[in-house]
C-alpha cells in the first residue's frame, strides 16, 4: 500500500469527502436547520495565496486544520511494527457579518458547522478510509481510529469571529516498517 496522504491532508479529505452526506443526513433528521455547503477547509502549511496565513472569511465559513503532535510506539521486540498517534487542532471559524438578520445567525451557523464536523468524525471513528486516484491507479489510505477529544471556545470579538477549537486524535496501529 502506498501512502500518498500525510495526516493533515487525510483529515482534510475526510471532512471534505464526507461533508455533503453528513450535512444532508443531519438536515433530513431535523438535527440542523440549514444544510450548509462545504466550507473552505485549510491546511495551515499551505503556501497558496489566501490559504495558510490570511484568509477571507467574508464569503465562506472556514475550517483550519493543523497537527499538534505525533508519537510512535513499537509494540514488538524487533521493532517490525509501529503504532502511531497523531493529535490535531481543527478551528471552525465563522465571521459575524453586518448583513446577518440578527445576532444569533453567526452562532447558529457555528453550531451547525460543529455538528457536521462531529457527525463526520463519529460516523468515521472506526477505520476511516480515503481513496485517491493517481496516474490511473487507485490507492487507499486509512487509520484505525479517529475521535474528537475536546472542544473549546475560540472567539475574537475585535474581528467579529466566532469559533470552536476542536482537539482530534487519530491512531494508526500495527503498521509494518
Amino acid at each position: 500500500m502506498a501512502e500518498l496522504l500525510d495526516e493533515v491532508t487525510f483529515v482534510k479529505r475526510l471532512l471534505s469527502d464526507n461533508w455533503s452526506a453528513s450535512a444532508l443526513s443531519l438536515y433530513n433528521s431535523g438535527k440542523i436547520a440549514t444544510n450548509l455547503p462545504v466550507p473552505k477547509i485549510i491546511d495551515v502549511r499551505s503556501i497558496e495565496p489566501q490559504e495558510g496565513r490570511r484568509v477571507d472569511a467574508d464569503s465562506n465559513n472556514v475550517i483550519v486544520i493543523f497537527e499538534d503532535s505525533s508519537s510512535t510506539t513499537y509494540p514488538t521486540i524487533d521493532y517490525a511494527v509501529r503504532n502511531e498517534t497523531f493529535t490535531f487542532t481543527i478551528h471552525i471559524r465563522v465571521l459575524h457579518r453586518r448583513d446577518f438578520p440578527d445576532n444569533t445567525t453567526s452562532r447558529d451557523r457555528l453550531r451547525i458547522l460543529y455538528r457536521i464536523v462531529r457527525h463526520i468524525l463519529e460516523t468515521n471513528s472506526l477505520s476511516p478510509t480515503i481513496t485517491t486516484t493517481s496516474g490511473g491507479s487507485t490507492f487507499t489510505d486509512s487509520a484505525e481510529v479517529i475521535k474528537l477529544t475536546s472542544r473549546s471556545e475560540a472567539n475574537d470579538r475585535k474581528k467579529r469571529l466566532l469559533g470552536y477549537k476542536l482537539s482530534v486524535e487519530m491512531k494508526r496501529m500495527g503498521r509494518s516498517i
